[in-house]
C-alpha cells in the first residue's frame, strides 16, 4: 500500500471534478442564451455550498478509511494502526492538492480567457442583490454599476485567491481533524 500514490490518485481525481463542473457550468452559460448573469452567479454558488463542501469532505473521508482498513488490516500491534497524525495528514492533503491545483486553474481561467465570464459573475451578484433589498437600497447598487471603480474590481486577483485559499485551508483542516480523530487506531 503507498500512501502518497493513493492521495495524489485521490487529489487528481477530485481536481477533475471540480474542473469539469466547472467548465461545464461555463459551457452551458456560454451556449445556452438562456441562463441569465443572476442565473451563471446562482448556480455557481450552488455547486460551492451544496455539491463541492460534501464533495471534498467525502473523498477526504474515503480516502482517509481506505488508508486506516490497509493499515488495520496488515497490523499486528497497536502502534501499526493510523494515527491521528497519520489520518490528518492523508484527509487534508487529499483536499488541499485538489482545492489548490482546481482553484490556480480556474483563478487563472478568468484572468486569461473568461474575463467576460467574470463580468457576468459581476452582474449576477449585483443582480441578485438587487433582487433581494429594498427599493431604496436596489437604487443604490443600480448607481453602483455606473461607477467604473467598482465594476473593474477583478474578483479573481492574488488578494481574493489568497483570501479564499485561508478560507478553504480552515475547512480542510476541520474536516481532517474530524476524520482522524475518528478513524484513528481503528480495527475492522
Amino acid at each position: 500500500m503507498n500512501t502518497i500514490n493513493k492521495v495524489l490518485r485521490s487529489s487528481l481525481i477530485l481536481t477533475a471534478i471540480v474542473l469539469v463542473l466547472f467548465f461545464g457550468l461555463y459551457m452551458a452559460f456560454s451556449t445556452n442564451g438562456g441562463i441569465t448573469p443572476k442565473d451563471y452567479y446562482k448556480y455557481t454558488m450552488m455547486i460551492c455550498c451544496f455539491i463541492l463542501v460534501p464533495l471534498f469532505a467525502g473523498f477526504s473521508f474515503f480516502t482517509t478509511l481506505s488508508v486506516s482498513k490497509a493499515k488495520a488490516k496488515t497490523a499486528t500491534t497497536i502502534e501499526e494502526l493510523m494515527s491521528f497524525k497519520e489520518g490528518f495528514k492523508i484527509g487534508f492533503y487529499t483536499m488541499f492538492i485538489a482545492g489548490v491545483i482546481s482553484l490556480a486553474v480556474i483563478f487563472i481561467f478568468f484572468n486569461t480567457a473568461g474575463e467576460w465570464a467574470q463580468d457576468a459573475l459581476r452582474n449576477g451578484i449585483l443582480d441578485t442583490f438587487m433582487t433581494n433589498m429594498d427599493a431604496e437600497q436596489a437604487k443604490v447598487i443600480e448607481q453602483s454599476r455606473k461607477e467604473p471603480e467598482i465594476m473593474k474590481v477583478n474578483l479573481f486577483s492574488f488578494k481574493y485567491f489568497f483570501g479564499l485559499l485561508s478560507m478553504f485551508l480552515s475547512f480542510y483542516m476541520a474536516v481532517s481533524a474530524i476524520f482522524a480523530q475518528f478513524l484513528k487506531k481503528r480495527v475492522y
